[in-house]
């Protein structure tokens, strides 16, 4: 009787080490589960921002589609292996923790470069706005130049159309130099 029992123990022992080789062969690896959903996340995260929700379902099935092409997997082993971890808590936290750091990361990166372009763009803005201040000043000096080679070619011109007093002068001189003599010849 002790045989039985110990034998069957030995095969009840046996048969649930198998089924458990069984159940994990078509699990993902911890390491490739772990960038698999990474994408999904990211992936998620863009289809939530996405304002126009009907194509949601289109673009979104379309984009996880590729995303499962490129790991080799389908949805249907992807549910296995989400069910697999969810099933062992102590593996899936250690997975989300290296997940959220990896997250974290990519956000990091992503806002340096926001902050980056936001930096040059606010630069651009106030060397533009410094060229036209300056241009605003400069074009208001030419004009300022402009008026007065105006207003002195004018003052010019309008010296030149005067005649100058000692000619006017000289000619009524002459005209009564001329008056008098011939008043003179008559008496």
């Amino acid at each position: 009787m002790r045989k039985h029992i110990i034998l069957f123990f030995s095969a009840l022992l046996f048969l649930s080490a198998c089924q458990q080789s069984d159940y994990n062969k078509g699990v993902i690896p911890r390491d490739e589960m772990v960038r698999l959903l990474i994408d999904v996340h990211t992936i998620d995260g863009a289809l939530v921002i996405q304002p126009n929700l009907d194509s949601l379902y289109t673009q979104g099935t379309g984009r996880y589609m590729y995303l499962f092409k490129q790991y080799h997997t389908d949805s249907a082993q992807f549910k296995k292996s989400v069910k697999y971890y969810s099933t062992h808590p102590d593996v899936m936290l250690k997975m989300y923790d290296e997940i959220t750091k990896r997250l974290q990361t990519k956000i990091d990166s992503i806002n340096a470069i926001f902050k980056k372009q936001n930096e040059l763009q606010s630069k651009r803005q106030e060397d533009k706005r410094k060229r036209d201040e300056k241009l605003r000043k400069d074009s208001v000096l030419i004009k300022a130049k402009e008026n007065a080679l105006k207003i002195k070619k004018d003052s010019i011109d309008k010296a030149k159309s005067v005649k100058p007093k000692e000619k006017h002068q000289k000619k009524s001189k002459k005209k009564l130099k001329k008056t008098p003599t011939k008043t003179n010849a008559l008496p």
